[in-house]
């Protein structure tokens, strides 16, 4: 190979290299966006509908917004990660990683709230039974 031939070689190299960084963490930046717009933002509206039965549920609105912030910087930190680790392998692994993290971070709203309707539907149940033993 010419001196020539091999300094286009190497100077191509780091161009090969930074693109893959860049197409690696713009996957994982795409699919945690699209998490947000199109998981988050639903829940979040089902959860405010949720909230607009007034005394009836205790929404844990501190819990859920604790949850989905840190879950969404933990799949920002991996995207990071994607960026920075050169061998494609763990570079892919923490793409899937800021995709399953952002997914856990977007749902979670959704499970607190039902956990916290079944915590009610617990309450209200023996209310109920002794409502229709003092009817019979």
């Amino acid at each position: 190979m010419s001196a020539v031939a091999r300094a286009t070689y190497r100077s191509a190299a780091p161009a090969r290299v930074r693109r893959a960084r860049l197409v690696r963490a713009g996957t994982a930046a795409a699919l945690v966006l699209l998490n947000v717009v199109a998981v988050l933002l639903p829940v979040l509206g089902l959860v405010g509908a949720a909230a607009g039965a007034g005394p009836l549920l205790d929404v844990p609105y501190l819990a859920s917004a604790l949850a989905v912030a840190a879950g969404l910087l933990v799949a920002v930190a991996c995207t990071a990660g994607a960026y920075a680790v050169r061998r494609a392998a763990p570079a892919w692994t923490f793409v899937v990683l800021a995709w399953l993290t952002s997914l856990a971070a977007s749902l979670w709203p959704l499970v607190a709230t039902a956990d916290a309707a079944v915590d009610r539907t617990r309450d209200v149940l023996p209310w109920i039974a002794e409502l229709v033993r003092s009817l019979t």
